[in-house]
């Protein structure tokens, strides 16, 4: 009896994942798919009533690359975390989670206003690394208060 491959697996996941992911399933899994995700800016202003509102300007864009190293752009219009980060404690690289849920990212250049109930630290997208970057160092940035 043939062992399993990583054909078999991923038949069974397209086995038990939804419709409206099937593309995302193909990305990660069929095709050698990359994301260029950078968070430009991140700025917060303070509100009344003690939250915080925060602006992330953000650049986005999807490709391909086949065997032979050949990069092809694809359009972009994907699911993405986008998260808001209080200030670390001394013994963590980031702080907890203020804001952590996923946007519908096109490609090129967007901006993504939300509120967050404390002053943030860090923002930008995909923070957590959930898809295959070439640069995982500028999905997010330190925040800059706004007076």
């Amino acid at each position: 009896m043939p062992r399993p491959t990583s054909l078999d697996l991923y038949r069974e996941l397209q086995a038990a994942t939804p419709d409206s992911l099937h593309p995302l399933l193909h990305d990660l899994f069929r095709a050698n798919t990359f994301w260029e995700l950078q968070t430009k800016t991140a700025t917060a202003q303070k509100l009344r009533g003690g939250n915080w509102q925060v602006t992330i300007h953000l650049q986005a864009r999807k490709l391909v690359v086949d065997s032979a190293g050949t990069e092809t752009k694809r359009p972009l219009r994907d699911w993405v975390e986008i998260g808001v980060f209080a200030p670390a404690e001394a013994d963590q690289r980031v702080g907890r989670p203020l804001y952590l849920q996923k946007h519908l990212i096109q490609s090129g250049q967007q901006t993504i206003r939300l509120t967050v109930p404390s002053q943030p630290a860090r923002a930008g997208i995909d923070p957590r690394s959930l898809l295959i970057d070439w640069n995982l160092t500028d999905n997010y940035k330190a925040v800059q208060l706004a007076d």
